[in-house]
């Protein structure tokens, strides 16, 4: 198991782009500036001891000895000693439409990224629960099977995209007996599928199979993502979805169907463009499921590796000392690129 101990600190990474750009910038205007002074001939004998290779150089290892800095700051781990936790909750399955028609925007910013939001805030409400995530379109597969590895559960979260499932459509029967297939035998612990879909061209009996769900014990509760009103679904290309007589399609809520999978599944339908607050009473109803003791693998011991980026760093700066940005005739023997003009 890898992960970083501060992961915040990787988000410095994104000032490195700034330096490059930074970087060509005062790189073309001094050559701007110094075309205006004298021809390129004269500049070439005027700079015979200057080497821009030399220069590109130095600043990209000073680049990557940034990068390793602050890759070193978040420190690495890999998780060392597996144990055996026993712990008290619930079992929930996110089953999650990731259909085109989730990208329409009638939920700003669309229906997809208000998803992946939703789930995060309902995982950070959750203590010791076991979750799961089943994404679905034309056909269904297990994202990430029952676990109490939050992190792991949102960095997938965080991936998912409607390039998932290859074959579109809204096959939310499909979806919802695999999950009911991907919960633990264990029959004594309360089950929960949370639908979250747009409810739209839904292919088959979703209906029955939230019987079947009920029967089993396992609640289905359903959020609608999206308007009566409904919007467009963008497409790659800054255009819309179109139907075969040109017009643009225009993609709506089917809460009807989601309320009656959520009634039969003996849960509760939410609009999923309301505001938090409704997420709220869905974990307010999972608090007050029985708790059963739960087992599950968990990494209790990681190793930190930061010092290998340091030593990757240290190297790097010792090379760009070795790297003369100007010709030296009695250090040139000992600089890499010291014959380079």
């Amino acid at each position: 198991m890898f992960r970083f101990e501060n992961p915040e600190i990787l988000f410095l990474l994104f000032i490195i782009p700034i330096f490059v750009v930074i970087f060509l910038y005062i790189s073309i205007r001094r050559k701007k500036i110094l075309n205006q002074y004298a021809s390129s001939n004269i500049l070439e004998s005027l700079l015979i001891e200057y080497s821009p290779t030399k220069s590109i150089v130095k600043f990209s290892l000073w680049v990557l000895i940034l990068a390793s800095m602050i890759i070193a700051l978040a420190n690495p781990q890999i998780g060392s000693k597996i144990e055996k936790v026993k712990r008290e909750g619930i079992e929930i399955i996110f089953t999650v439409d990731v259909s085109n028609s989730m990208l329409s925007n009638d939920i700003p910013p669309n229906r997809l990224e208000r998803t992946k939001s939703m789930l995060n805030k309902l995982i950070d409400g959750l203590i010791s629960d076991k979750v799961g995530l089943v994404v679905f379109a034309g056909d269904a597969f297990l994202q990430v099977p029952l676990t109490t590895d939050y992190s792991a559960a949102k960095l997938m979260i965080s991936a998912i995209n409607t390039d998932l499932i290859g074959l579109q459509g809204t096959a939310i029967g499909q979806a919802l007996e695999l999950s009911i297939n991907s919960f633990s035998k264990n029959s004594s612990v309360s089950k929960v599928v949370l639908l979250i879909s747009d409810g739209e061209n839904h292919e088959d009996d979703a209906v029955q199979i939230a019987k079947v769900a009920a029967k089993q014990g396992i609640q289905i509760y359903a959020i609608g993502m999206g308007t009566p009103n409904g919007g467009p679904i963008p497409l790659d290309n800054n255009s819309f979805l179109r139907d075969p007589d040109g017009n643009v399609v225009v993609s709506k809520l089917s809460a009807e169907l989601l309320k009656e999978i959520a009634d039969e599944g003996k849960g509760k339908f939410i609009y999923g463009s309301a505001k938090f607050t409704d997420i709220e009473a869905f974990l307010n109803d999972v608090a007050k499921l029985d708790k059963k003791e739960l087992e599950d693998l968990v990494y209790t011991d990681y190793d930190s590796k930061y010092y290998i980026f340091l030593w990757i760093a240290l190297f790097l700066i010792l090379l760009d000392f070795l790297i003369l940005e100007k010709r030296s005739p009695l250090l040139s023997k000992l600089s890499i690129f010291g014959s380079e003009k």
